[in-house]
């Protein structure tokens, strides 16, 4: 009896530019489905509006025009649908406020995704316990299919 091999069409890849998130990215790339698209997860927490007064007050006159509070994660995005794209595929990027585990869940219900990729930092027994993991909160509310990518040793 022939099996069908699984086709991943639609991906969700969380991605923070750490070597973890860059090879969740490879990954996703690899696995995807000719055609298909891997959107990247960008998550992001705004600052109060203390901390961004105490920047604001922080910060040279001459830089106030150009002050973005999402200039970093507007680079990762970039960054991460620029090695997608590097590596062949379709990619887009997705910028969500809030936890990375909600934001990876809430893309992959937003894009109807058949499979989720992220990376596994590796946690300690005792930094696991107290905080759980990204990749540990995604693969256990998600409804679809879930890749952790371990990192090499």
């Amino acid at each position: 009896m022939g099996e069908s091999v699984r086709e991943w069409t639609t991906i969700v890849v969380g991605y923070d530019g750490s070597a973890n998130a860059r090879d969740a990215v490879t990954t996703a790339a690899g696995v995807l489905t000719e055609g298909g698209t891997v959107h990247a997860v960008i998550a992001y927490r705004l600052p109060s509006v203390s901390e961004t007064e105490r920047l604001w007050k922080e910060l040279p006159d001459e830089f106030r025009s150009n002050f973005d509070v999402l200039a970093g994660p507007e680079s990762l995005k970039a960054e991460a649908v620029g090695l997608l794209e590097g590596l062949g595929v379709h990619a887009v990027g997705h910028l969500v406020e809030g936890d990375a585990a909600s934001a990876i869940l809430d893309t992959v219900e937003d894009v109807d995704a058949d499979l989720v990729v992220v990376g596994s930092r590796g946690l300690g027994r005792a930094t696991r316990f107290l905080r759980g993991s990204v990749s540990s909160k995604v693969a256990s509310h998600a409804k679809t299919s879930v890749l952790v990518v371990h990192p090499e040793d």
